[in-house]
Formats: C-alpha cells, structure tokens, sequence
C-alpha cells in the first residue's frame, strides 16, 4: 500500500501552485497541498483550476463549512456533519454526473481522530483484477448498483468512459444497494477498501485537491471542534484533466467496447 508521501505535495503560496497541482492530478489523480490558510485562499485557489458547483449544504460562493451540527444524525447523507467515521467514497455518488473535482481544507483540526482517508481507484481496480476478476467483472457491470435513496443512480462501481479509461463511483454504507450477484462480495470489497486505504493526518492549512472520478475520501470517527472546508467543481475547459484512470489490467468483458 502506498503512503501519502508518495503523493505530490504543494505549498498554496507558491507562485506555481495552480501548475503543480494540475500536475499533481495529471499523473496522480491527487494533490496534498498547505499554505490554505483561510476561505478567500482556498477559494482562489479552487477558481484557477475548476467551476465550482453550488450544493445543498454550500453557501453561494460553493463553499461547504465542515461541522457538527446539532441535527445532522437524522441522515445518512450528513453523516459529514456528524463526528462519526465516513467511510471511503465518491462525492456525490447518487447523481448522474458526480463533480469532477473535490477540495478538502482544515481550519481546525479534530482534538482526536478525524483523520482523512484516502483510496486511489485505480489501485482498488487493479488489486480486484489481480485477485478476484469475478468481483470485478460484477462489480462493472451495468445497473449492478444503486446509490442514494428515491432519486438516485443506478449504474456501476467501475465503467468505462468514453475515453476508454475507468471511473469508480462507490459508497459502503446504508445509501448504497447492490446487485444479488454482488451482495456475497460486498464484504470482501470492503476489506480490499480498507486494505488500499492512504491515511492523512490534516493539520491546519492542509489539505487535498483530487480526482473524484478516481479517488474515494472519508475519515475516522473523532472528538472536538473539527472544521473543515470543501469545494466541489468540474476542470476548467482550458485545463485538459483526463476522466478516471487507466488500469494496469484489462477490463473485464462487461467493460469493453465492440
């Protein structure tokens, strides 16, 4: 398993931040970055690279306050909101078009545990081919998987994109179903999760900028006043950010194009 130093790392005060950290996502899918000190860093940051999207929880310039609230427990899908553990996924896994782009920053560390947890796609991919092609043949097949509630996605945990590369979309906790033929899988795929998992530790000013299509984020369980801040977007046109990834491995059949 990999560690997040083998992950590119970049200070946002430097003049050729914005460069580096389109490198970073190019070759990695992700960058580790410091130096955001406040909102209108972040902020300035995130608008050289993406559009941001609005959300239901963000205010009206696409920034989302990461903290308890008192009437978060009432759903999963705020469970961000709580101070319970968040398990490995994609943002926004039950629309049609997740965002691209999600950057995460912390202003206040969690006085225990919160720490992040990452999970490169491309890796968990790989490692299924390896070991269990059956799960992975499964695991993309399409309508194999529903995310969300009423108005969710029915689709595939890994699809091809038009592109001819691979993007996962996946989420382990009560806002996902699967497919019968998947559901005696389920629990081995959340061991290989685990297993693949990159834990960061997010000081203040810290944080990451990542691929949604590739990478899956959450955190552990934690105790005090923890407050982050996230934005969500897609690639500006003039930045060329590729969908997914490639696989060291072939697709399975249920992926290849005719």
């Amino acid at each position: 398993m990999r560690d997040v130093a083998d992950l590119p790392h970049v200070d946002l005060r430097d003049p050729d931040s914005a460069a580096r950290i389109l490198s970073g996502l190019t070759t990695h899918g992700i960058t580790i970055f410091q130096g955001g000190i406040g909102r209108e860093e972040l902020l300035c940051a995130a608008q050289s690279l993406i559009t941001i999207r609005t959300h239901r929880d963000s205010d009206s310039d696409g920034v989302t306050t990461i903290a308890q609230r008192p009437a978060a427990n009432d759903g999963t899908s705020l469970t961000g909101f709580t101070d319970r553990e968040l398990r490995p996924h994609t943002e926004g896994s039950a629309v049609c078009r997740p965002p691209r782009v999600l950057m995460l920053a912390c202003l206040r560390p969690a006085q225990t545990g919160g720490r992040s947890q990452l999970v490169d796609g491309r890796d968990l991919y790989d490692k299924i081919a390896r070991t269990e092609p059956a799960m992975l043949a499964a695991l993309s097949k399409p309508r194999s998987a529903y995310f969300g509630r009423g108005s969710g996605h029915l689709g595939a945990v890994f699809q091809q994109t038009t592109e001819g590369r691979i993007a996962v979309r996946l989420r382990l906790d009560e806002l996902a179903r699967f497919s019968p033929m998947l559901v005696s899988s389920i629990d081995r795929l959340r061991t290989l999760v685990q297993q693949q998992t990159i834990p960061v530790d997010l000081r203040e000013g810290h944080g990451y900028i990542l691929l949604n299509d590739r990478w899956l984020h959450g955190r552990t369980r934690f105790t005090g006043n923890r407050l982050m801040l996230r934005i969500i977007g897609d690639p500006l046109s003039t930045h060329a950010l590729p969908t997914g990834f490639c696989p060291a491995e072939a697709p399975p059949p249920a992926l290849r194009r005719t």
